[in-house]
């Protein structure tokens, strides 16, 4: 469980090029750290969203928001691959990800592994519809779905078995918790 916690924490950072949502003209929400048995540091974390979220809350399909992760491990495509699947599937029923698939395997299939240092970016552009996954500053692939951002998204964000409740709390902070639920 801590090992896919770790692995899939690291999954993502931000800051994306192209015309994907950037972090440009974003506030930051909330920030923290995941560690490993309480004391490796696995990588940091930051949520960036609209200035007008408007009462909408974060998790909203008309929000964009960027979530920054930065790394102090190395970390494998496997590694990335199994943590999210297994957060995903105790989110999720085995029907609602069978209706995303398609999606999930796109964003999989553009994993790199990682190196201390690396940073992954996942952000959700609201009036496109597009969730982008950079890493480095580098797009690697784009899906457009209001439903695939927000199931991807509650991976560190949703209000039922988050990644890591306390990080989840801390990237919302500045949002106020209700916003965290649609």
């Amino acid at each position: 469980m801590i090992r896919t916690l770790v692995v899939f924490s690291m999954i993502f950072l931000f800051h994306s090029g192209s015309s994907s949502a950037t972090l440009s003209g974003m506030t930051l929400l909330g920030q923290g750290e995941v560690k490993y048995m309480g004391f490796i540091k696995v990588y940091d974390a930051a949520l960036y969203a609209d200035t007008q979220l408007n009462g909408q809350g974060v998790m909203a399909a008309d929000t964009s928001k960027c979530l920054q992760l930065t790394y102090d491990v190395s970390l494998t495509i496997k590694d990335f691959i199994l943590g999210a699947e297994t957060i995903l599937s105790r989110q999720h029923s085995p029907e609602k990800i069978a209706e995303h698939r398609s999606e999930i395997d796109n964003l999989h299939g553009a994993y790199q592994d990682v190196q201390k240092g690396d940073h992954y970016t996942l952000c959700y552009n609201a009036p496109e519809r597009r969730t982008t996954l950079a890493l480095n500053d580098t797009v690697l692939v784009s899906v457009f779905s209001a439903e695939f951002a927000d199931m991807y998204f509650g991976i560190w964000l949703g209000p039922i078995k988050p990644i890591d409740e306390r990080l989840r709390d801390r990237l919302l902070m500045a949002s106020g918790k209700g916003l965290a639920v649609k």
